[in-house]
């Protein structure tokens, strides 16, 4: 895989730029591989939702940044965190079956996060 590959998932796990744009271009690097080549980390997953808490992001887009993140297999969680990060990719994805994306599930998330780094 290629730097601008490399790239292209960096920048969907930071969410830096539209969701469905940056989910195409990291479907297109992955390219069918099965090899972790970039990780989401609590302090990444904390970046993300501090956007949602800013504004930068809404509910929706947080939700598709989920389920593509979790869906790409070059796309891997740090290990030291993985259940924490697999719990929070799957809720996120699916607020249906857990909650509501709101300010108080992404600070709760946060904190989680800030617990399991320190």
């Amino acid at each position: 895989m290629n730097q601008q590959e490399v790239q292209a998932l960096l920048d969907l796990i930071h969410l830096d730029g539209r969701v469905d744009d940056l989910a195409a271009a990291a479907r297109s690097a992955s390219g069918g591989r099965i090899d972790e080549v970039a990780h989401l980390s609590p302090e990444r997953a904390i970046g993300v939702l501090d956007k949602f808490l800013s504004g930068s992001v809404s509910a929706r887009e947080l939700t598709e940044w989920a389920e593509v993140v979790h869906s790409l297999d070059t796309i891997g969680v740090t290990e030291e965190h993985e259940d924490l990060l697999i719990q929070l990719l799957f809720e996120i994805s699916t607020p249906e079956l857990f909650y509501e994306i709101s300010a108080e599930t992404c600070s709760r998330w946060i904190a989680r996060l800030r617990q399991a780094i320190s």
